[in-house]
């Protein structure tokens, strides 16, 4: 049977339904669905309903099912009096005998409730006049349509970040994200979410398919610095965008969009050389994590909002390294650069100034690992099957003072430790240990061991701590000989193998060793005290009778009680980077990823301050935070 489908008039949907057959009979036409000469067409839902938001449209989807047939050609169309729906259809055939048909709700539709009583024409003539209708036709089939309002289409997305504050300088970029959360509620039709910025002042728009299965999207965007802003404090409005289209160009956008994010860019000045003097309390930073004890701890409290950057040091090269840091010492920082060509370089810097105070040239070497300064010396180690070596210089004028020949394969490790005029540093295949004596200018003793590539030997003095990842073992010698005093180590189900920190010694007589599971030994009972296995990353930090751990895989900050382990309270991190670095004083923790530096409240638990940079972390004893990445850029931030 052929099937003619009629043109649009007001009020007027065609609807395409193939010729089809069986079965007639009388009804009341008046009701819906109940026409008995109509019983060979049936819709599914026999009454439909849809929800949609002012603005906007929703797809109404009914199926019809025939079970007859006729010989003469007909047309079919929906009539709608009410303006409930719009002229758009679309009609698929499953069978010869069932079809599809979507319609579209309008979009002009008041807030609340509207309802509508469809009818499906069969007629042999046009379906307006209808005057030779088939057997049944009319069909009436009620529709309900709840139209939500424009405050309701605002809640279907929530903005985590409803604003947005930044510090930066000129010709830099900062970086941040925006987290926005999705309602439940499916959307019918095909949609984009990004950011849009009508000003100049951050790179956008960034833009994605809004399908994430849980709704979430979290936005990593950065200042702009294709045109450097002035000093000064910088304004605009985020737009966060849901359409149908190019978030750039939202002709079609979605009820409730845009959502302002308001932004603010507070442009400072790059340096702010401020007088120096020594804080009560605090030592030099002589090595990683500041002391031989690995405790990234400073004795001394800091406002955040006298937080200024000091100068930066820029790299002469995009060369990485790994497990890079900073010693601090007699007001330079020192610190070692890979330079284009393989060639290594010992950096002195004045913390006053910024300025480069020495350079040596260490030349083309497998791998040169971070220093440690005491003593008025710089003590650092390069390591290789032909090139393994102890290095000393003079601090003051960057003189070679000795070089003492090692043994060592191909890994990197962080710096030595110093405590006194000795030197504890890695020296071995797989990590053997060996003692310098500076004041004799000789080593006095090597052990052989098994630790992996970025850790350093901890020492109280008396003792020498090693963690052993292949097996477990906490490993402790006697300081004066190499010889081992005892050994900590059972199997657990947590393995670190692979995963590198140095031991953290505490003030309880507990070693703490992080890097996948956080464990603690107790050094009086020797014995392993606990374990938590809480996907940390990095060296913990310990302080004010607290360790402070990341967890999560780095997206959080964890304090627990060195006793137990028991978890105190957690800080989440912002998106965009896994943070790896902590140091502690006693009133802020410091946190670093790749790219970033936040700071955190002990007491309040929050962030309270954020540097667009991140990298190695310390501290010197005249208030200045240094942060150096893997491309060996120097940062100086003023403390106070």
């Amino acid at each position: 049977m052929n099937v003619r489908f009629s043109g649009l008039m007001a009020g007027v949907v065609a609807l395409s339904l193939a010729a089809c057959g069986g079965g007639s009979g009388g009804g009341n036409p008046a009701t819906p669905q109940s026409n008995q000469a109509g019983n060979w067409l049936t819709f599914t839902p026999a009454a439909p309903a849809t929800a949609q938001y002012q603005g906007e449209s929703a797809s109404v989807v009914l199926a019809a099912i025939a079970s007859r047939t006729f010989a003469a050609p007909f047309n079919v169309a929906i009539v709608d009096a009410s303006g409930v729906i719009s002229p758009d259809v679309r009609i698929t055939a499953l069978s010869p005998t069932e079809y599809v048909a979507t319609l579209r709700t309008s979009s002009t539709l008041a807030a609340g409730e509207h309802s509508t009583m469809l009818e499906v024409r069969l007629c042999e003539d046009t379906p307006t006049i209808c005057a030779k209708p088939l057997p049944g036709s009319p069909w009436r089939v009620p529709l309900k349509v709840q139209v939500k309002s424009a405050a309701e289409a605002k809640a279907r997305l929530t903005v985590a970040t409803p604003s947005v504050s930044v510090t930066t300088y000129p010709g830099e970029k900062a970086g941040f994200s925006i987290e926005a959360q999705l309602s439940k509620e499916p959307i019918s039709q095909s949609v984009n979410i990004g950011v849009f910025d009508p000003s100049s002042l951050t790179i956008a728009p960034l833009s994605r398919t809004a399908s994430a299965p849980d709704g979430r999207y979290v936005f990593d965007l950065s200042t702009a610095t294709s045109n450097a802003l002035a000093i000064g404090t910088h304004s605009s409005n985020l737009e966060l965008r849901l359409c149908q289209d190019d978030v750039r160009v939202c002709r079609q956008p979605m009820a409730g969009s845009p959502w302002i994010v308001p932004l603010t860019v507070k442009v400072v000045s790059p340096t702010n050389l401020t007088t120096l003097t020594a804080v009560d309390g605090v030592g030099a930073w002589s090595t990683y994590q500041g002391n031989p004890a690995h405790t990234g701890h400073v004795a001394a409290s800091f406002d955040p909002a006298a937080f200024s950057r000091r100068w930066k040091v820029a790299s002469d090269g995009n060369y990485s390294r790994d497990f890079v840091s900073a010693a601090i010492d007699n007001g330079r920082a020192f610190f070692v650069r890979r330079v284009t060509g393989g060639r290594s370089e010992l950096i002195a810097v004045s913390e006053d100034t910024g300025e480069q105070a020495w350079k040596v040239d260490l030349g083309t070497l497998n791998q040169v690992n971070s220093p440690a300064a005491s003593n008025g010396r710089v003590y650092l180690t390069s390591t290789g099957h032909q090139d393994t070596f102890l290095w000393v210089y003079d601090q003051v004028s960057g003189m070679l003072l000795r070089q003492e020949t090692m043994s060592s394969q191909w890994p990197s490790y962080s710096a030595p430790t110093v405590l006194g005029t000795d030197v504890y540093t890695v020296n071995g295949y797989f990590g053997g240990i060996s003692k310098y004596g500076d004041a004799q200018g000789k080593f006095s003793w090597h052990v052989a061991g098994k630790p992996n590539a970025g850790w350093s030997p901890s020492t109280d003095g008396r003792f020498v701590y090693t963690y052993s990842t292949p097996d477990n073992t906490l490993r402790v010698l006697d300081a004066a000989n190499g010889s081992v005093a005892y050994s900590i180590g059972d199997p657990y189900p947590y393995s670190t193998y692979f995963i590198s920190t140095p031991v953290v010694l505490t003030d309880t007589q507990q070693a703490i060793v992080g890097g996948g599971s956080l464990t603690a030994f107790d050094l009086n009972g020797h014995k392993r005290s606990w374990i938590q296995n809480a996907s940390t990353t990095g060296t913990p930090a310990y302080g004010n009778g607290t360790i402070y751990a990341l967890a999560a895989n780095g997206l959080s900050l964890e304090a627990r009680a060195p006793a137990t382990g028991n978890l105190l309270w957690t800080v989440s991190l912002p998106e965009g980077g896994y943070y790896t670095n902590v140091i502690v004083t006693r009133n802020l923790a410091f946190v670093s990823s790749s790219s970033s530096t936040q700071a955190i409240d002990l007491a309040a638990k929050k962030i309270v301050w954020t540097y667009p940079m991140g990298g190695s972390l310390a501290i010197s004893a005249r208030g200045v935070l240094y942060v150096l990445n893997a491309s060996s850029v120097l940062a100086a931030v003023n403390l106070r």
